[in-house]
């Protein structure tokens, strides 16, 4: 019985430790891989959402590199339109670029008469005045360089005189040029507008 006893006990030990080993895992489960448990999940989220955000902001990144690579020409574009119409009715870079004009096609300028601008919709509008001497196709080349100046020039009215019947191309003419050159509305600014019809 002294045997039955101890075998027993023994077991009742063997219990008794194994409750214990079972208890202190349920407690390093609860104390400590729980929580950890807890916070690999929160870190996973975390990963989750900068990967998310960093697919984003390569798309950005890729736009915007799509963008830059675009904003050379937008630039180009934009000095181009800023030169065609520009903030300023000052006419002095314009008469310079009609002399410069003149000369390349062997046209004489004898009169350039700016007057002030006027309101012409969504642009202010200066009206000139020009009169040169040329040949007839010094005059025609002429008319072509004032379309390429780089401020938008739009010709109104254009009277020639001399040539006519028994004349050659290279009879002297005598022509007269209603012109209009283009400004910002903010070109007015500190005058009085009047409007064109």
């Amino acid at each position: 019985m002294n045997a039955e006893i101890l075998a027993v006990m023994r077991q009742r030990k063997v219990l008794i430790g194994l409750a214990i080993g079972l208890f202190v895992l349920l407690i390093w489960l609860v104390a400590v891989f729980t929580p950890e448990g807890h916070k690999l999940a929160a870190v996973n989220s975390q990963t989750q959402a900068a990967q998310t955000q960093q697919t984003a902001l390569q798309d950005r990144l890729a736009r915007l590199k799509t963008y830059s690579k675009e904003s050379a020409e937008f630039e180009a574009l934009s000095q181009r339109l800023t030169a065609a119409v520009p903030a300023t009715s000052d006419v002095y870079d314009y008469i310079t670029a009609l002399s410069n004009a003149a000369a390349a096609t062997g046209v004489d300028v004898t009169s350039v008469s700016p007057s002030s601008a006027v309101t012409g919709g969504n642009v202010a509008v200066v009206p000139v005045s020009l009169s040169v001497s040329g040949s007839y196709d010094q005059t025609l080349a002429f008319i072509k360089a004032l379309y390429a100046l780089p401020r938008l020039t739009i010709i109104t009215q254009v009277s020639l005189t001399g040539g006519g019947n028994g004349t050659a191309r290279s009879t002297g003419l005598t022509s007269e040029f209603s012109l209009y050159i283009l400004a910002q509305t903010s070109a007015l600014a500190g005058s009085t507008p009047t409007t064109t019809g």
